[in-house]
Protein backbone atom coordinates (compact mmCIF):
# COMPACT_ATOMS: atom_id res chain seq x y z
CA UNK A 1 0.00 0.00 0.00
CA UNK A 2 1.35 3.79 -0.82
CA UNK A 3 0.63 6.57 1.62
CA UNK A 4 0.66 9.88 0.17
CA UNK A 5 -0.38 13.28 0.78
CA UNK A 6 1.03 16.27 -1.73
CA UNK A 7 1.84 15.79 -4.75
CA UNK A 8 3.53 18.56 -6.88
CA UNK A 9 2.97 17.39 -10.58
CA UNK A 10 0.74 19.47 -12.67
CA UNK A 11 -1.47 16.93 -14.12
CA UNK A 12 -3.52 18.00 -16.50
CA UNK A 13 -4.62 15.20 -19.70
CA UNK A 14 -4.04 11.35 -19.65
CA UNK A 15 -2.61 8.82 -22.09
CA UNK A 16 -4.49 5.93 -23.84
CA UNK A 17 -4.54 2.98 -21.42
CA UNK A 18 -2.15 0.65 -21.73
CA UNK A 19 -2.34 -2.08 -24.49
CA UNK A 20 -1.89 -5.18 -22.13
CA UNK A 21 -5.05 -4.36 -20.53
CA UNK A 22 -6.50 -5.85 -23.77
CA UNK A 23 -7.84 -2.13 -24.20
CA UNK A 24 -10.37 -2.12 -21.55
CA UNK A 25 -11.08 0.82 -19.53
CA UNK A 26 -9.12 1.99 -16.10
CA UNK A 27 -11.41 1.76 -13.50
CA UNK A 28 -10.61 3.34 -10.07
CA UNK A 29 -12.60 3.05 -6.99
CA UNK A 30 -12.50 6.20 -4.32
CA UNK A 31 -13.71 4.49 -0.80
CA UNK A 32 -14.29 6.51 2.61
CA UNK A 33 -16.47 7.13 5.46
CA UNK A 34 -19.35 9.32 4.81
CA UNK A 35 -18.14 12.94 4.55
CA UNK A 36 -14.53 12.00 3.65
CA UNK A 37 -15.18 13.82 0.80
CA UNK A 38 -15.21 11.39 -1.81
CA UNK A 39 -17.58 13.11 -4.46
CA UNK A 40 -16.20 15.82 -4.72
CA UNK A 41 -12.56 14.28 -5.64
CA UNK A 42 -13.98 12.21 -7.90
CA UNK A 43 -15.66 15.31 -10.16
CA UNK A 44 -12.87 17.46 -9.74
CA UNK A 45 -10.48 14.77 -11.00
CA UNK A 46 -13.08 13.08 -13.96
CA UNK A 47 -13.04 16.99 -14.86
CA UNK A 48 -8.80 17.03 -14.83
CA UNK A 49 -8.62 13.96 -17.36
CA UNK A 50 -8.55 13.67 -20.85
CA UNK A 51 -11.85 10.81 -20.86
CA UNK A 52 -13.52 9.73 -17.94
CA UNK A 53 -16.56 8.08 -16.58
CA UNK A 54 -18.08 8.51 -13.03
CA UNK A 55 -20.36 5.80 -11.56
CA UNK A 56 -21.59 6.50 -8.14
CA UNK A 57 -22.48 3.65 -5.53
CA UNK A 58 -25.43 5.60 -4.03
CA UNK A 59 -27.23 5.20 -7.80
CA UNK A 60 -27.42 1.14 -7.06
CA UNK A 61 -27.36 0.86 -3.12
CA UNK A 62 -30.03 -0.71 -1.81
CA UNK A 63 -29.17 -0.43 1.71
CA UNK A 64 -31.59 1.57 3.85
CA UNK A 65 -30.85 4.08 6.80
CA UNK A 66 -33.32 2.30 9.02
CA UNK A 67 -31.56 2.44 13.05
CA UNK A 68 -32.67 -1.17 13.65
CA UNK A 69 -31.24 -2.49 10.01
CA UNK A 70 -27.95 -1.24 10.62
CA UNK A 71 -27.39 -2.36 13.55
CA UNK A 72 -28.32 -6.14 13.07
CA UNK A 73 -25.67 -5.86 9.70
CA UNK A 74 -22.96 -4.95 12.28
CA UNK A 75 -24.01 -6.91 15.51
CA UNK A 76 -23.80 -9.85 12.99
CA UNK A 77 -20.44 -9.38 11.56
CA UNK A 78 -21.00 -6.13 9.04
CA UNK A 79 -20.45 -8.32 6.08
CA UNK A 80 -19.40 -6.17 3.44
CA UNK A 81 -21.11 -8.57 0.72
CA UNK A 82 -24.53 -8.60 2.30
CA UNK A 83 -24.50 -4.70 0.70
CA UNK A 84 -26.38 -5.32 -2.52
CA UNK A 85 -26.01 -2.71 -5.36
CA UNK A 86 -28.07 -4.30 -8.30
CA UNK A 87 -26.64 -4.07 -11.72
CA UNK A 88 -23.53 -2.24 -10.48
CA UNK A 89 -21.31 -4.65 -11.64
CA UNK A 90 -22.89 -5.35 -14.68
CA UNK A 91 -22.75 -1.79 -15.41
CA UNK A 92 -18.83 -1.29 -14.32
CA UNK A 93 -18.11 -4.65 -16.50
CA UNK A 94 -19.94 -2.81 -19.39
CA UNK A 95 -18.13 0.58 -18.97
CA UNK A 96 -14.74 -1.61 -18.68
CA UNK A 97 -14.87 -3.07 -21.81
CA UNK A 98 -15.96 0.47 -23.67
CA UNK A 99 -19.90 0.01 -24.05
CA UNK A 100 -22.07 2.39 -22.99
CA UNK A 101 -24.67 2.31 -20.16
CA UNK A 102 -27.23 3.99 -18.36
CA UNK A 103 -27.91 4.40 -14.99
CA UNK A 104 -30.90 2.78 -13.07
CA UNK A 105 -33.69 5.50 -12.19
CA UNK A 106 -32.69 8.21 -13.94
CA UNK A 107 -31.83 6.57 -17.17
CA UNK A 108 -28.84 8.69 -17.51
CA UNK A 109 -26.52 7.60 -20.44
CA UNK A 110 -22.90 7.41 -19.67
CA UNK A 111 -20.97 7.16 -22.47
CA UNK A 112 -17.54 4.53 -22.53
CA UNK A 113 -14.23 6.15 -21.57
CA UNK A 114 -10.64 5.33 -21.06
CA UNK A 115 -10.78 6.01 -17.14
CA UNK A 116 -13.80 4.89 -14.73
CA UNK A 117 -13.78 6.49 -11.63
CA UNK A 118 -16.25 4.98 -9.01
CA UNK A 119 -17.46 5.54 -5.86
CA UNK A 120 -17.14 2.61 -3.84
CA UNK A 121 -17.44 3.11 -0.01
CA UNK A 122 -15.87 -0.63 0.49
CA UNK A 123 -12.91 -0.26 -2.69
CA UNK A 124 -12.26 -3.94 -3.53
CA UNK A 125 -13.64 -5.33 -0.11
CA UNK A 126 -17.18 -6.52 -1.67
CA UNK A 127 -16.61 -9.54 -3.87
CA UNK A 128 -19.07 -8.37 -6.92
CA UNK A 129 -16.41 -5.86 -7.57
CA UNK A 130 -12.90 -6.77 -6.61
CA UNK A 131 -11.64 -8.47 -9.59
CA UNK A 132 -13.09 -4.62 -11.72
CA UNK A 133 -10.82 -2.57 -10.07
CA UNK A 134 -7.55 -1.50 -11.33
CA UNK A 135 -6.63 0.92 -8.98
CA UNK A 136 -8.12 1.52 -5.67
CA UNK A 137 -8.15 4.92 -3.32
CA UNK A 138 -8.98 5.11 -0.04
CA UNK A 139 -10.01 9.07 1.38
CA UNK A 140 -9.07 8.73 5.49
CA UNK A 141 -11.00 11.03 7.46
CA UNK A 142 -11.80 10.99 11.65
CA UNK A 143 -14.68 10.34 12.15
CA UNK A 144 -15.66 13.26 13.91
CA UNK A 145 -14.81 15.37 11.30
CA UNK A 146 -16.96 13.35 8.58
CA UNK A 147 -19.83 13.62 11.18
CA UNK A 148 -19.39 17.42 11.07
CA UNK A 149 -19.12 17.59 7.86
CA UNK A 150 -22.48 15.61 6.83
CA UNK A 151 -24.46 17.34 9.52
CA UNK A 152 -22.86 21.10 8.05
CA UNK A 153 -23.90 19.68 4.71
CA UNK A 154 -27.36 18.47 5.43
CA UNK A 155 -27.57 22.06 7.00
CA UNK A 156 -26.27 23.99 3.74
CA UNK A 157 -28.78 22.40 1.51
CA UNK A 158 -31.89 23.89 3.15
CA UNK A 159 -34.17 21.76 2.21
CA UNK A 160 -35.83 21.62 5.22
CA UNK A 161 -37.78 24.16 7.43
CA UNK A 162 -36.16 24.54 10.63
CA UNK A 163 -38.38 22.29 12.71
CA UNK A 164 -37.80 19.56 10.23
CA UNK A 165 -34.17 19.65 9.69
CA UNK A 166 -33.87 19.60 13.78
CA UNK A 167 -35.45 16.71 13.10
CA UNK A 168 -33.41 15.51 10.87
CA UNK A 169 -30.40 16.27 12.36
CA UNK A 170 -31.76 14.17 15.35
CA UNK A 171 -32.10 11.14 13.82
CA UNK A 172 -28.80 11.25 12.27
CA UNK A 173 -27.40 11.68 15.90
CA UNK A 174 -29.30 9.08 16.96
CA UNK A 175 -28.82 6.79 14.47
CA UNK A 176 -25.21 7.76 14.70
CA UNK A 177 -24.91 6.58 18.50
CA UNK A 178 -26.99 3.75 18.13
CA UNK A 179 -25.04 1.81 14.96
CA UNK A 180 -23.80 4.24 12.17
CA UNK A 181 -20.53 4.74 13.82
CA UNK A 182 -19.34 1.16 13.98
CA UNK A 183 -21.12 0.87 11.01
CA UNK A 184 -18.63 3.65 9.23
CA UNK A 185 -15.73 2.00 10.94
CA UNK A 186 -15.85 -1.14 9.97
CA UNK A 187 -16.64 -0.25 6.69
CA UNK A 188 -13.73 1.66 6.62
CA UNK A 189 -11.29 -0.58 7.93
CA UNK A 190 -11.98 -2.91 5.08
CA UNK A 191 -12.05 -0.61 2.41
CA UNK A 192 -8.63 1.01 3.69
CA UNK A 193 -6.82 -2.48 3.91
CA UNK A 194 -7.70 -3.05 0.45
CA UNK A 195 -6.39 0.29 -1.02
CA UNK A 196 -3.26 0.93 -2.90
CA UNK A 197 -3.35 4.71 -2.15
CA UNK A 198 -4.37 6.58 1.22
CA UNK A 199 -5.25 9.77 0.77
CA UNK A 200 -5.42 12.31 3.70
CA UNK A 201 -8.83 13.84 4.13
CA UNK A 202 -7.43 16.78 5.74
CA UNK A 203 -5.76 18.02 3.27
CA UNK A 204 -7.39 20.78 0.57
CA UNK A 205 -9.28 18.69 -2.14
CA UNK A 206 -7.23 20.86 -4.80
CA UNK A 207 -4.18 19.14 -2.99
CA UNK A 208 -5.65 15.27 -2.93
CA UNK A 209 -6.61 16.14 -6.89
CA UNK A 210 -3.66 16.58 -7.91
CA UNK A 211 -2.52 13.49 -5.63
CA UNK A 212 -4.82 11.22 -7.60
CA UNK A 213 -4.77 12.63 -11.08
CA UNK A 214 -0.97 12.03 -11.26
CA UNK A 215 -0.96 8.60 -9.93
CA UNK A 216 -3.47 7.83 -12.22
CA UNK A 217 -1.14 9.07 -15.31
CA UNK A 218 1.85 7.21 -14.28
CA UNK A 219 -0.57 3.90 -13.55
CA UNK A 220 -2.06 4.38 -17.34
Amino acid sequence: MTQQGRSGRKATSLAAPDARRGGSAFVVSVSGTSGAGKSSLIEKAAARLASAATLHFDDYVTLGNDIAEIKAWVDGGADLDAITTPGLAENLRQLRARAAIRLPGSGRRIAPADIVILEEPFGRSRRELSALIDFAVFIETPADVALARRLVREIGAGREEPARLIGALDLQLKAYLAAGRDAYLAASRAARDSADLVLDGMRPVSELVETLVGEIIRRT
